[in-house]
């Protein structure tokens, strides 16, 4: 029985969502009402810090979040959700013993102000009980319950408070009529002002409330509880975009990164906002974020989450005890969780066990995160043993540690991230070449040799040094013409002994077009963006300049075994393509040229070889920034996915797709929003044959097709790479709203990115507002909202996916 059903058939009926919300290809021709009221955002500056003084004989000390809604038909439901939640309050005083039932109330009352003044509820609170105090922290326009936890949080910081118990609660249902948040509100009431929430039989519980739970967070659902101030004061501020908010994004986003590649998993259940924490949730999961939580519940093991919100909960249902002692929601996927018991690797790598507790304990309270040896967690989830151990050793850092002794697949493409102030160095005899009539082709070339494949390697090398030395292929002629001499800067990455590249150097020195220059050695392969902070810095010292970058290993796909990184047809036909007259030619219309480039799934050129204008290339990032950049770009897009911001579907997420980490040296000479692409190479379906194989063979240009070279402006063939995206998919995308105004392949989300990297969007004569889907509906909202346009323009379309 799923709770998402539950919720849908018990709310169907006061649905107040906005409809066009979710309507499938239709956009609303402006944004709906709802949607409206969610942008008003909450200003920090507006929370003011109060010295809260309860009275001496106030043994019950309680919060109360009040929301009281501007609509009049609402007004009276809001007012009755007022007293009987004091009546529930007023009720269980009564059950105190006599020398406990003083009890101070503190609310703060978001909404409408004039609708239950202050004087009002001090009258309701004394009819209700004598030793009832109730007074008005604050009034907000708009608030979350952020404000009033912040005030608990902010109470519990005097250490005369320490031992101090105080209760949370709020109107729930308030706004939202329905009969599962009336009957979820009482039980929740009932449970944290039970006498043995306010006092419990056992002071080692820390937080007590009405059901806690493990599975998905340590929290109690609906989040009412009582807590104790020495545990309260553990926490981080509370307070909406306060630090809190910032590290508990971050330890999410780190999973969804983990995940990404391949090390973390979520078996149990699906994506849901709620589940993470993210958005309003994310103060659900504030009082169970600390790992010294010693929770105690009221309502007994058998009691669920689906009883207590269907309205059963009974008196007999009240049964004390120290938790957790409750596993499963009844959302939970039911053979993931039998799959996970025969898997213990499974276990160990599950988010909604150990490894999302930790990673978020971690990011949010650092050193102060780690477990205690002899903390309940480590025996409660699967793997605890294991992942103690880890602990153990590497603090606050085993959850990082163990992802990267996983997996070599994910690094860094730099071998170091500090290059502040480093100006390209040049010889004094590459100055005389660059001040001659005839100026000198620039090329930067990464040269990989991998161990396991030196051969390939080099032979895909000789290639490359061939069509160098034999001048700049002109398609007239169909033949090269030695019409510049070439400069050649290159880097090595791999196995750089002298045996294996002596032929290289050999070369250099007897080809009388050509000079090289050495920029640096590395020993790992990994290494594959260092040529391009060179070239970057290059085109900063000489920007009327032009440079081509060159790389003797293709990318691959992420994901797919099949590769062809050195088939020397494709590097050789690449090659000579950057390096002829038609993509060396200088041209307004172009800053880049490449032999094909797509938009999709990013701007990129097959092969990633190009030649630029370094006029364009200077205001582009630093390539060793940029790979930060794109790390964190990556990290909000993945939450954006979460709260069914982004759409994913013509492609999948995969770091390549998101240029993450090494990946990055593919996006980045297209990443700018003043890019302007052209490319070479003839536009017929399969210009090149698809199995080249990797054998060396000698050039033969007369015959191939694959140079008959082709100038023009680009995007001007299919959107992807052959065989990556069909048609069929792209055109349901396109003509659905819901999607092409979501989707992260299209224009909203590289105007993010844009906005994000260079805090521009594209001039409005770019190729870009013609080629994408609604580009002439999101270059007038960037017109209109500047940076906020993704967001104005998609937010009538998110969905995340939460039935209530």
């Amino acid at each position: 029985f799923v709770l998402s059903s539950i919720l849908f058939l018990l709310t169907r009926s006061n649905d107040r969502i906005d409809r066009r919300l979710r309507s499938p290809g239709t956009r609303p021709t402006e944004v709906p009402s709802s949607v409206v009221s969610d942008l008003k955002m909450f200003n920090r500056s507006d929370f003011q810090r109060k010295h809260l003084n309860p009275s001496r004989d106030a043994s019950v000390i309680l919060f109360y979040n009040l929301f009281i809604p501007d609509e009049s038909e609402e007004v009276h439901h809001a007012i009755n959700v007022i007293k009987e939640q004091l009546g529930q309050v007023a009720t269980s005083l009564q059950e105190l013993e006599k020398n406990k039932r003083g009890a101070a109330l503190f609310y703060n009352l978001i909404g409408n102000e004039e609708a239950f003044p202050e004087e009002k509820m001090q009258t309701l609170c004394s009819e209700l009980h004598s030793r009832l105090s109730c007074k008005q922290i604050g009034y907000y326009e708009t608030a979350s319950e952020s404000i009033t936890l912040q005030d608990i949080h902010d109470f519990c910081q005097n250490d005369d408070a320490a031992d101090t118990r105080v209760t949370y609660i709020h109107s729930k249902g308030s706004y939202h009529q329905t009969d599962v948040n009336t009957y979820w509100r009482r039980a929740l009431t009932d449970a944290v002002v039970h006498p043995d929430c306010l006092f419990p039989p056992d002071d080692q519980c820390n937080v007590c409330g009405a059901q806690f739970y493990t599975r998905f967070s340590t929290m109690f659902p609906g989040n009412m509880w009582t807590a104790k101030c020495s545990y309260v004061k553990k926490l981080l501020p509370p307070l909406e975009g306060g630090e809190y908010d910032i590290r508990k994004k971050e330890s999410i986003i780190n999973f969804l990164k983990y995940r990404l590649w391949g090390q973390l998993k979520t078996t149990l259940l699906d994506d849901r906002v709620d589940y993470f924490g993210l958005g309003r949730y994310r103060l659900e999961h504030w009082i169970g974020s600390h790992p010294s939580i010693q929770p105690c519940e009221l309502h007994r093991e058998s009691v669920n989450l689906e009883t207590m919100i269907t309205g059963h909960i009974t008196p007999d249902d009240f049964e004390w005890g120290m938790g957790p002692r409750r596993e499963d929601v009844v959302d939970e996927i039911p053979e993931a969780k039998v799959k996970l018991e025969e898997d213990a690797d499974a276990q160990f790598r599950e988010y909604f066990f150990l490894p999302g507790n930790l990673l978020k304990w971690f990011a949010l309270y650092g050193s102060e995160g780690v477990p205690a040896n002899d903390s309940w967690q480590w025996k409660f989830f699967p793997a605890g043993d294991r992942w103690k151990k880890l602990v153990s050793k590497y603090k606050e850092n085993a959850v990082e540690e163990m992802v990267m002794q996983s997996s070599h697949g994910f690094h860094s493409a730099y071998a170091s991230s500090n290059y502040e102030n480093e100006v390209f160095q040049f010889d004094q005899e590459d100055e005389k070449m660059f001040s001659n009539s005839i100026s000198p082709v620039v090329v930067f070339h990464h040269i990989s040799i991998p161990k396991d494949t030196k051969i390939t390697a080099l032979h895909a090398l000789k290639s490359q040094l061939d069509v160098l030395t034999m001048g700049q292929y002109d398609i007239i002629s169909r033949s090269y013409r030695r019409e510049r001499p070439v400069i050649l800067y290159y880097t090595i990455a791999g196995d750089s002994s002298d045996t294996h590249i002596g032929y290289f150097t050999n070369i250099c020195k007897t080809k009388p077009n050509l000079t090289c220059r050495k920029l640096g050695e590395f020993a790992s392969t990994e290494v594959n963006g260092e040529t391009l902070r060179h070239l970057h810095n290059f085109c900063l010292a000489k920007p009327s300049l032009s440079v081509t970058y060159l790389s003797n290993q293709l990318p691959g796909i992420h994901g797919v075994n099949k590769t062809e990184a050195y088939s020397m047809q494709k590097i050789r036909a690449y090659t000579t393509a950057v390096t002829s007259k038609m993509c060396l030619k200088s041209r307004e219309t172009c800053n880049v040229c490449g032999t094909e480039f797509y938009p999709l799934p990013f701007n990129h050129f097959v092969g990633n070889m190009f030649t630029a204008s370094c006029d364009y290339v200077k205001d582009l990032l630093p390539p060793e920034k940029f790979e930060r950049a794109m790390n964190d770009a990556a990290g909000d897009t993945l939450v954006s996915q979460l709260r069914g911001a982004v759409t994913t579907e013509l492609f999948q997420f995969t770091p390549q797709n998101l240029g993450m980490n090494q990946y990055s040296v593919e996006h980045w000479i297209g990443s700018h929003p003043d890019f302007e692409p052209c490319d070479v190479a003839p536009v017929r379906h399969s210009w090149f044959p698809f199995l080249t194989g990797g054998s060396y063979v000698p050039n033969d240009y007369i015959s191939s097709r694959a140079y008959d070279f082709m100038w023009s402006q680009a995007p001007r063939r299919s959107s992807a790479p052959a065989g990556r995206l069909s048609r069929k998919t792209e055109k349901k995308a396109m003509e659905n709203d819901d999607i092409s105004f979501r989707e992260y392949y299209y224009l909203g989300q590289n105007l993010f990115r844009w906005y994000k990297l260079y805090n521009k969007a594209p001039p409005w004569n770019s190729w870009v507002w013609q080629w994408y889907p609604k580009g002439n509906e999101w270059m007038l909202g960037t017109k209109a909202y500047g940076s906020d346009v993704v967001t104005k323009l998609s937010q009538p379309f998110w969905d995340e996916g939460v039935p209530f």
